[in-house]
């Protein structure tokens, strides 16, 4: 996800330099009948480097021109509580607010949120995330919340439980 301005420059950069690899490999005819099998999946990994940066891009134009007045609606059937970071970022951005000005609505330092937007929240603690969210004006409408426990989970819990027993046993 790109997260400012310099970010969104240095990927439509590289959407640029795929470009021109796509170019040169279509030139280098050598390279095509040495190992045409090789060759299509350069070209065909590039085409799918470009489709996501190009993504990227779309998200962040989109993000960016958001009419800051009116509410910004972000859908998304199946989020996670990990993908919250990423939820916080694109409204703040599409709020028009910049990271100092969030800084002060949730009294932090601009480094703080930098760092916390750098890694998605992910080292921020729950109250923070619901101070971030509030100051941006985030709410939940119509959630539905769905547990699931994962294999690896009920592996663990399985071993924690046995383990418990022996103890108490």
């Amino acid at each position: 996800m790109i997260k400012n301005g310099h970010q969104y420059q240095v990927t439509k950069s590289w959407v640029e330099k795929f470009q021109q690899a796509i170019i040169n490999l279509y030139q280098n005819e050598e390279k095509k009948e040495k190992d045409p099998t090789g060759w299509k999946l350069i070209i065909d990994s590039y085409f799918s480097q470009i489709k996501n940066l190009l993504d990227e891009i779309s998200e962040y134009d989109y993000l960016a021109s958001h009419n800051s007045e009116k509410p910004l609606i972000l859908s998304n059937n199946n989020i996670s509580f990990s993908e919250l970071g990423e939820v916080l970022v694109k409204v703040r951005i599409a709020k028009q607010i910049t990271q100092k000005e969030l800084a002060i609505l949730v009294d932090l330092s601009e480094e703080k949120i930098q760092e916390y937007e750098q890694k998605d929240y992910q080292n921020a603690r729950f109250d923070t995330v619901i101070e971030v969210a509030e100051a941006l004006g985030i709410k939940l409408q119509h959630c539905v919340f769905v547990a699931e426990t994962s294999n690896f989970v009920n592996e663990e819990l399985v071993k924690i439980r046995q383990a418990i027993s022996k103890i108490k046993g």
